[in-house]
């Protein structure tokens, strides 16, 4: 979450201030945001020191997995490039086979129809011409008919190289694609193996929690922190300028935004969690793991990192005071500071943050106060259970 804080820092700090006629108080103010952003970074580095050490395992290894998970995604991005790469290449060397053919079968048919005509036959097509001019004109015929020959078979050298360094570049696609298709394998193995470390960290952190009673109080912690984090993030933001390219304002889009993700809607915004008497400020998205998770709107990043009880989770500013929540991802796609585009693929669907089963946690939230999803987006992901 460190880094997460810093580039968040870094890229705050970044953008671009309007215009104002006082260079000092521009300055002040850019002083006090540096400060602001410090004391959260305190703040958070604070609430770390109190974690248990199953918690802690729990962030470091659903950490890994999203790395895991991301570079995952990037090895099949590039196997899919490879491979039509290839592809090309392929029909590019049969295209280079059928013209190379052709060639060789025009260069032996004017072989053999000199071959037939022999030398003693030119000797006599010249001897029977009766001007002069016409014995001139023959001996260039003759000449057109050499430098063409001469012209075919440089070609047919020509497109043997050309076919020889396409075969080539077959030979080194076809190698790399091997060595891609053995990092995957090496990656999904590495992927299973954390998968089955978060499953022992997980009943380590069900135990604790059972022994000391505890799950209510750490519902009520998670939301605490959460609503702590957001409010520092709207804070920050406050003074920030939106994106001069966003079409329309985030209010404006009430009743059309699409779903994050396809799934089934399991829980109800504002129904209670269970027997703790606190309710859902959001709801949750059952669908496999690895879905895709899409920015329902055009945004910043604000936070991206490993929260407890959100997992991995990712926080996209609308302006105006409008944020949207993504939570418990396998992995994340955007870093603090990045913009995103409406439908923008941000994240993919996991059970991170301590979940026994995969699902996309999604808010929004007006001025850090969460409001209804179902409202805000156009017909459902799929029928409520």
């Amino acid at each position: 979450m460190r880094a997460a804080l810093l580039l968040a820092a870094f890229a705050l700090l970044s953008f671009t201030v309007q215009a104002e006629p006082d260079a000092a108080a521009r300055a002040q103010e850019l002083e006090q945001l540096r400060s602001q952003i410090q004391t959260l970074q305190q703040q958070l580095a604070n609430n770390r020191k109190k974690k248990s050490r199953a918690e802690q395992q729990l962030q470091k290894v659903e950490k890994q997995i999203g790395r895991s998970a991301r570079e995952l995604r990037r090895i099949d991005r590039e196997l899919r490039a490879q491979r039509s790469q290839l592809a090309d290449l392929r029909a590019t060397e049969k295209a280079q086979v059928l013209k190379l053919q052709r060639q060789r079968e025009n260069l032996a048919r004017e072989a053999r129809a000199a071959y037939a005509m022999g030398r003693q036959q030119q000797v006599k097509l010249l001897l029977n011409q009766e001007r002069p001019s016409a014995i001139g004109r023959m001996l260039v015929y003759f000449g057109y008919f050499s430098q063409a020959r001469a012209e075919r078979i440089s070609a047919i050298h020509s497109m043997m190289d050309a076919l020889h360094e396409t075969e080539t570049a077959i030979q080194q696609q076809t190698a790399r694609l091997t060595e891609l298709r053995s990092s995957q394998q090496l990656v999904v193995q590495q992927l299973e193996e954390k998968q089955q470390a978060r499953k022992q960290v997980l009943a380590s952190i069900s135990r604790e929690l059972q022994s000391q009673g505890g799950e209510l109080q750490q519902l009520r912690s998670d939301a605490q922190q959460l609503q702590a984090l957001l409010a520092s993030l709207q804070e920050l933001l406050a003074d920030i300028p939106a994106n001069s390219g966003q079409q329309q304002p985030f209010g404006s889009l009430k009743g059309k935004l699409g779903w994050p993700t396809r799934g089934r809607l399991t829980t109800r915004f504002g129904s209670r969690r269970g027997s703790s008497g606190l309710t859902w400020q959001g709801v949750i998205i059952s669908a496999p793991e690895g879905g895709k998770v899409h920015a329902v709107a055009q945004g910043r990043v604000a936070f991206a990192d490993w929260l407890r009880g959100f997992g991995l989770l990712l926080i996209i500013d609308h302006g105006d005071g409008y944020m949207s929540l993504y939570g418990h991802n396998q992995a994340l796609y955007k870093e603090v500071g990045e913009w995103v585009d409406t439908d923008e693929v941000v994240a993919t669907l996991g059970a991170s943050g301590g979940q026994s089963r995969s699902g996309l946690y999604f808010e929004l939230r007006h001025k850090g106060r969460p409001v209804n999803p179902l409202r805000w987006c156009t017909g459902k992901p799929a029928a409520l259970s």
